[in-house]
């Protein structure tokens, strides 16, 4: 009898859900099933808008005890997650307070406000991250000149994707993409950049080492383990930051990558880094992807606005699910535009009566409903996907032929046709779940049970959907949208 196939468990928390996922090989595909799905969001806490991480934290692991009860012999676990935020232990290895959001306004004005140490232009070209407040670099900055004694009394900073790990089998590393999208590691080198954190007034004593490729880092701990069964498995650190971790489906160098969900990241893959003369400009960012790549990304505010006024309506008592809200807004012109990185419509709240302020500022109608709030949002977010694909062409001098859209995003329908009709250029969407996806190959790859270079089971395993442009974009939108963007007639 044949034994069966190893089963691995990819634990992937994006910035507003977690899923626990097993996957396996069967009859040479990757085969997936979601365990264990939970919503979470930030709160004030202690005066900050930090992460519940106890919630997480229990759900993670109840997760993990389901999956280990359905799916006997589970040979390795990694945990992937959204880039830039942490927390810091203290000399026992416990987490010195839960770990603050990326939009918490502690980072207001950065990195402007140390442009005189370093341009933001230079930032980029010497660590990667995009030159903005939400990195991990600009929060420890933050952190240095306002609470500078936490830094000091820490032992270890771990990436959200790292402090799950620790929980699990007690090590304190991250990996080679997490420490790429910091802003904390020197692209000419590949150490922490521990020259422009003394600059910055940033110590550097709590920085954990680095795994380079996939690789076990440990096992879950007899104490530690959710399940008894879980004891004694494998603990991988592969591609951590999910964007990374989803990369691996882009296997068409032809193909511009999209990961959307809460946050759209769209860039290209290459085998070296590809560094351009003024990328704070153009709003990019150089990481680390799977299997050794690089990737040229440009980060753009994804669906989080419209998750935000769903759960909006929701408090409010109007329960309405993603599909009712994208039928209502299919076929229905956008009576407005939104500038998506609008600071007014980055922070947690009231999203719709933001939007409606943000409307009456900019002279145009008020949607009203969700039909037309989504309308408005998934237009301009296509818009958004346009701009992103001009300036990574615009800088690498290629045009892409088409657009591979993976994550949630990818199975909103509208989304992706307006995506196309906004680039004039086919959208090959699927699968929604790409990092689970990516996350477990990288464990396999640990393990040496597939190739590095296996594009095939990849292309056996998910069938995207292929979305061709239906017609010509509305020129006078694209105008519209340029011109609340200020970058009309450039």
């Amino acid at each position: 009898m044949t034994p069966p196939e190893p089963t691995f468990i990819a634990i992937d928390l994006g910035a507003s859900n977690g899923r626990v996922i097993v996957g396996a090989l069967d009859s040479g595909r990757l085969s997936l099933r979601e365990i264990h799905r939970f919503e979470h969001a930030p709160r004030n806490m202690g005066g900050a808008l930090r992460w519940d991480w106890s919630h997480i934290v229990a759900q993670v692991r109840g997760g993990l005890a389901r999956a280990a009860e359905l799916c006997p012999g589970i040979a390795g676990l990694s945990c992937d997650s959204w880039a830039q935020d942490f927390g810091l232990l203290d000399p026992t290895g416990r987490l010195m307070a839960e770990p603050v959001c990326y939009r918490d306004a502690r980072t207001a004005g950065m990195p402007e406000s140390f442009a005189h140490i370093i341009s933001p232009d230079d930032l980029v070209r010497r660590v990667g991250s995009t030159a903005a407040p939400i990195t991990t670099l600009c929060q420890l900055r933050a952190l240095a000149q306002d609470e500078p004694d936490a830094l000091a009394g820490a032992w270890r900073m771990l990436h959200i994707a790292d402090l799950i790990h620790h929980d699990l089998c007690g090590m304190a590393v991250t990996d080679r993409t997490m420490a790429t999208a910091s802003g904390l590691r020197a692209l000419a080198t590949g150490a922490w950049d521990t020259e422009l954190l003394a600059a910055l007034g940033i110590p550097a004593h709590f920085l954990p080492e680095v795994t380079e490729r996939p690789a076990v880092i440990g096992r879950v701990l007899t104490d530690r383990a959710p399940d008894p069964a879980l004891a004694g498995v494998p603990v991988i650190a592969g591609a951590g930051h999910d964007t990374a971790a989803a990369s691996v489906l882009c296997t068409d160098r032809d193909h511009a990558l999209l990961s959307c969900g809460t946050w759209s990241m769209l860039g290209c893959i290459s085998e070296d880094p590809i560094v351009p003369e003024a990328p704070a400009r153009e709003g990019l960012a150089i990481l680390g992807m799977s299997a050794g790549r690089w990737g040229l990304m440009r980060p753009i505010a994804g669906l989080w606005p419209l998750q935000q006024c769903r759960l909006h309506w929701e408090r409010e008592g109007l329960s309405v699910g993603w599909a009712e809200v994208i039928a209502g807004a299919a076929g229905r012109p956008p009576i407005a535009l939104i500038d998506l990185d609008a600071p007014a419509l980055g922070a947690p709240g009231d999203l719709p009566g933001a939007i409606a302020d943000y409307c009456r500022q900019t002279h145009q109608p008020t949607p009203e409903g969700p039909a037309e709030v989504a309308a408005a949002i998934l237009h301009s977010l296509a818009f958004e996907h346009r701009l992103g694909l001009e300036a990574l062409e615009r800088v690498t001098g290629r045009r892409f032929g088409a657009v591979r859209m993976v994550g949630g995003g990818s199975a909103n329908t509208l989304l992706c046709r307006l995506t196309a009709e906004a680039t004039g250029r086919p959208v090959i969407a699927g699968p929604t779940e790409a990092t689970a996806a990516g996350n477990i190959i990288g464990q396999m790859r640990a393990r040496g049970l597939i190739a590095e270079d296996d594009t095939a089971l990849i292309e056996r395993s998910f069938r995207p959907v292929r979305h061709e442009p239906e017609g010509t974009c509305d020129a006078a939108l694209i105008e519209r949208y340029l011109q609340l963007k200020g970058i009309a007639g450039q």
